[in-house]
């Protein structure tokens, strides 16, 4: 990591230009590149106010977002996107594949109890990714399994890499999602694969603390172990709706 921490950016600082929004139940980040500033998810819907009160703190709003860039469609990371749109013009971009969803209008992977209990207001997608696009300083690397559209940001240049649910941190120790949390284990699986490659300084993972002890290596030692094991794949479940749903999860 640079050694200095920008102390201007919201959130803990943890390099310069980057921020951790830490919530209690998955992470948001904020970077700033030049004169543009990314937030990577958006937490729960109630996680819109703390993500407004930590750009607030050092004297910004979302207005000043570029894009706020949502991993996947699960509640616990795009929620707050609607607020911060409807309130402040926030720009949203997703993955093509979790796109629908995102906007309310298609299948969802959340179990049915999420679906009853847990608020997830659509949001508009001003830009859909497709794999190996770039949205400002980012490569959006699609990473199915964990939904369909699961999508991790890698700022090629600082080697910082954002795997949203793709890989998590959970007390620093690197993993994959639970089967029951997952669309299709064997794809996530395989999509690791894809990270694997990657030169890594600091990985920024959706839940769990970020990690900087040689993460491009943990990845590749993950990948090793999970792809070694079988894998059963999920069974689907089907909602009142006869949309597909997962065993539950979160």
């Amino acid at each position: 990591m640079d050694q200095e921490p920008d102390r201007t950016i919201p959130g803990l600082p943890l390099a310069r230009g980057l921020g951790w929004i830490d919530g209690p139940i998955a992470n948001s980040f904020v970077l700033r590149e030049g004169s543009s500033l990314y937030l990577i998810d958006a937490g729960y819907r109630e996680r819109a106010t703390p993500i407004v009160s930590a750009l607030g703190s050092v004297g910004l709003t979302p207005r000043d977002l570029s894009f706020a860039l949502l991993t996947h469609q699960h509640p616990d990371h795009m929620g707050g996107a609607s607020f911060l749109r409807w309130a402040w013009g926030t720009k949203v971009a997703c993955h093509t594949s979790d796109q629908a969803a995102i906007q309310g209008q298609g299948p969802r992977t959340a179990p049915a109890w999420v679906r009853l209990f847990v608020r997830r207001p659509p949001v508009q997608v001003d830009r859909a990714l497709r794999d190996g696009e770039t949205i400002g300083p980012f490569t959006a690397l699609h990473v199915p399994g964990h939904t369909p559209g699961s999508v991790a940001f890698y700022h090629a240049e600082r080697k910082f890499l954002f795997t949203g649910d793709a890989v998590l941190a959970p007390g620093g120790r690197l993993t994959l999602p639970s089967r029951s949390s997952t669309f299709d284990p064997d794809q996530a699986i395989a999509a690791l694969e894809k990270l694997a490659h990657l030169e890594v300084r600091l990985l920024l993972p959706g839940h769990g603390r970020p990690v900087s002890d040689v993460p491009g290596e943990r990845l590749r030692t993950l990948f090793r172990e999970r792809s070694a094991r079988p894998v059963q794949r999920q069974k689907t479940l089907f909602g009142p709706e006869g949309r597909p749903e997962m065993a539950p999860h979160l």
